[in-house]
């Protein structure tokens, strides 16, 4: 999401579920009761998406989900069948940011060929005059975008952009770190009131909820081959 090419995938910090036996439930209705009580709520800042993920390759089928997401923080929610069975599952993530050399280079040649542009077609002078209150606007924009939530949003995931806003031009709080410690309690509480909800209409009173302690993270063949030996490399080894 943060990246020119490649999307960044979630940081999983929290992760729960709820195994059904024997039981039967609606996706859509569960997603929609969600949403509708999320809107009575009026989170501030949040986008609710409907997101597919792959069950294995890129010809596998399709498994909705749910996305709440604020800033980089995002629960992934879902409810679906297993045979006869049903689970419903919320995994809380962090969308990583990172700003690459070669992005920054990138970034930093097209300025230059901004420059180059305002050069040749106003000359030295009020080329360099353009460019400088493109720059200032670009400041302007920082600064005043903390208190224009829908500007703040759109900077916050823009290529390149977005990492030096945040960098520069939006510094941590107090508030901001309690906010998202208010957004996840308040979300993870109202999935789980709407999944004891859905149980209870199907005849469970009460459901259980299992936390994962360890939460798993989606990798790549590659990554499994190195979290493999970074495993083995740490185990101690018995001398006889």
């Amino acid at each position: 999401m943060f990246g020119i090419i490649r999307k960044r995938k979630p940081i999983i910090f929290a992760h729960w579920y709820v195994p059904l036996m024997d039981f039967e439930s609606d996706t859509g209705q569960f997603f929609q009761s969600l949403e509708e009580e999320l809107s009575k709520r009026r989170v501030p800042e949040l986008i609710i998406e409907r997101i597919h993920f792959k069950h294995a390759g890129v010809l596998s089928a399709n498994r909705a989900y749910l996305r709440l997401r604020r800033e980089r923080v995002v629960i992934d929610i879902c409810s679906a069948p297993f045979g006869t069975s049903w689970w419903f599952s919320a995994r809380a993530a962090v969308l990583p940011r990172i700003l690459r050399v070669w992005e920054l280079l990138l970034f930093l040649l097209g300025m230059g060929s901004f420059f180059a542009l305002y050069w040749q077609l106003y000359g030295l002078m009020v080329g360099g005059i353009v460019f400088g209150s493109s720059l200032l606007f670009m400041l302007v924009v920082f600064l005043t975008a903390q208190n224009w939530s829908g500007l703040d949003e759109a900077l916050l995931y823009m290529p390149v952009i977005g990492a030096l806003y945040e960098r520069f031009a939006r510094p941590e709080s107090y508030h901001r770190q309690d906010q998202r410690l208010m957004f996840g309690d308040l979300v993870n509480t109202i999935i789980r009131i709407k999944v004891v909800e859905f149980c209870m209409a199907g005849g469970i009173v009460e459901p259980e909820f299992i936390t994962v302690k360890n939460p798993e993270q989606i990798l790549t063949e590659r990554e499994l081959v190195k979290y493999a030996v970074d495993e083995l490399s740490d185990k101690p080894t018995k001398h006889s």
